[in-house]
């Protein structure tokens, strides 16, 4: 899967959704509780006062977009330390027609939360999300005495121990979450690397007007099992045509392994797709090894029909993960 990632910031305005009236606050989901830090990401992207919708789950704040409870949600993609947020990309991927509008870089200093009064000779356990439990991993190690314990969010951690009050059990959260729930920060910076940023990205429905709708083009890739060269499609074409006509920036790409289901022909893939009438999705995968000519000119038809669409285009394009082409197609994750 190639992915191309260059997304759109600024000021959103709202325009009122359904019933809700003109003046309404847009409403935006964030996994985690109140202080955490997609709370920041929120702040950064809409810098008018808006409606934050805490849930528990990453796939539970895209769906509140899908369901319309929400205008918006944001959901954390990457991390400078850990690299990718596998969750956060399955919950978009489970929701393709989805549109990525914006996106905020938030710095993550992580800080050793626990009730006031308690000491950090004192604290048996630290409760965080299981991605900021592995960003502090150093800390643990010189800290043997404080064991690690999953919780589903850090700011959530934080609120679960402040209502506790048991002043052996500390969370790793932001400052920000240690002055809403009334906590003592007893270490700060405890993050393994000072450069911890995490990216967010904001995600919007297609029927929202919120904002200038960006046009977004799916990809997938092929892996032939029984070829050791994984024969694949070069992109390079097709690349070019697209950036010699202006029709996108690209920022990045990055390739991800999936599977095909048995019942296709995973050598030919164009084919296959458009066998079954599924000619608006291009196919696309990097590879320098020479492709079958019916292979590649079948992309180029697909390729042709998808980006030959009314224009004018937003030169912002997302090219999303594979899986989110079409479950019944592919199906998402390494190997």
């Amino acid at each position: 899967m190639l992915k191309t990632k260059s997304v759109q910031t600024g000021t959103a305005k709202s325009n009122g959704a359904g019933r809700r009236g003109a003046h309404a606050l847009m409403r935006v989901a964030f996994q985690g509780d109140r202080g955490a830090y997609a709370e920041s990401a929120i702040a950064q992207i809409w810098r008018h006062p808006v409606e934050q919708i805490p849930v528990p789950t990453f796939t539970g704040a895209v769906r509140a977009v899908e369901d319309g409870e929400a205008d918006a949600c944001v959901i954390p993609v990457e991390n400078s330390i850990i690299g990718r947020v596998e969750a956060g990309w399955q919950a978009l991927a489970a929701y393709p027609h989805l549109q990525t509008v914006a996106e905020a870089l938030v710095p993550v200093r992580h800080c050793l939360l626990a009730p006031r009064g308690a000491t950090l000779q004192g604290l048996r356990t630290a409760s965080s999300h299981p991605v900021a439990l592995a960003q502090c991993s150093r800390f643990f190690e010189t800290h043997t005495w404080i064991k690690p314990s999953k919780s589903f969010d850090t700011a959530g951690a934080a609120r679960e121990i402040a209502e506790r009050g048991d002043l052996s059990h500390g969370a790793i959260a932001s400052q920000a979450a240690a002055e809403r729930y009334g906590l003592a920060v007893l270490e700060e910076g405890v993050q393994d690397s000072r450069d911890n940023h995490t990216r967010f990205v904001a995600v919007v429905s297609e029927r929202s007007r919120l904002w200038r709708r960006t046009h977004a083009i799916r990809g997938a890739t092929s892996v032939e099992e029984d070829d050791p060269q994984h024969i694949a499609i070069a992109t390079r074409e097709l690349l070019e045509t697209i950036v010699e006509r202006n029709w996108l920036e690209i920022d990045e790409i990055v390739s991800v392994w999936f599977t095909v289901t048995p019942d296709l022909t995973s050598a030919f893939p164009a084919l296959a797709a458009r066998e079954m009438g599924w000619v608006d999705v291009p196919l696309l995968c990097a590879s320098e090894i020479p492709v079958p000519g019916s292979m590649q000119r079948c992309l180029r038809t697909l390729v042709e029909v998808e980006l030959r669409a009314p224009r004018p285009l937003d030169t912002h394009i997302y090219l999303r993960d594979a899986v989110a082409l079409r479950p019944d197609i592919a199906c998402g994750g390494a190997t």
